[in-house]
């Protein structure tokens, strides 16, 4: 149950959030585009010459140009011709990231549906239901959101994914649980991580268990 100061807490919280959320957000889709896009653009230097490789280029420069509709297809392009390649769900997790910053978030489910059922990488699929999660979070779905970031357990996101589920969980009102989401969270990233320095200043926020 909450009292008074509890609740005043989880309110300043949320008030911090809304004026904060989406610079955010905007730091955890970096750090983990960094990941996709990062290893994706190794792997293509490594293999310039394969077909993968320069589709991935497409959606690479396309993304770089902002444009939503090209990074799409160029994407699609890359998952119809080379399925298997480690770089279409890379390519995918651009195109979703582009799209949903171009507020298509429709078109950004679908790339990370495709993730979610074709990356041969664990750690790709859990940073597509990362995404996924996050944005049933913003339309409030916030039960189907948790149970989405249930199938994560890749320790390359887990700091990110108890980070959101803290979200998700003060969302619910469920404070203590987001305490200890947040606390893990805190546990599972460098100290001098920004997303470590993002879940101590919401775990100080939220304050002590009663």
């Amino acid at each position: 149950m909450y009292d008074l100061e509890e609740q005043e807490k989880v309110d300043a919280l949320k008030a911090w959030w809304k004026d904060n959320g989406q610079w955010v957000w905007g730091i955890a889709l970096a750090l983990a585009l960094g990941y996709a896009g990062f290893q994706g653009w190794r792997y293509y230097q490594r293999t310039q010459a394969d077909k993968a490789g320069v589709l991935f280029e497409a959606v690479r420069v396309a993304a770089q140009q902002g444009d939503a509709t090209k990074t799409l297809q160029a994407a699609k392009a890359l998952q119809e011709a080379q399925p298997g390649s480690a770089l279409a769900p890379r390519g995918a997790l651009i195109a979703a990231a582009v799209s949903h910053a171009k507020g298509d978030n429709a078109a950004a489910q679908s790339e990370l549906d495709w993730v979610v059922g074709h990356a041969k990488e664990a750690a790709l699929a859990d940073l597509a239901r990362l995404r996924q999660a996050g944005l049933l979070a913003d339309d409030k779905k916030y039960d189907e959101a948790l149970r989405l970031l249930e199938a994560n357990h890749e320790a390359d996101f887990a700091a990110l994914t108890s980070d959101l589920r803290g979200d998700i969980l003060l969302a619910l009102k469920r404070p203590d649980e987001a305490r200890a989401a947040y606390t893990n969270a805190v546990e599972k990233s460098a100290a001098g991580d920004v997303l470590h320095q993002i879940a101590q200043s919401k775990l100080e926020a939220l304050g002590e268990s009663k």
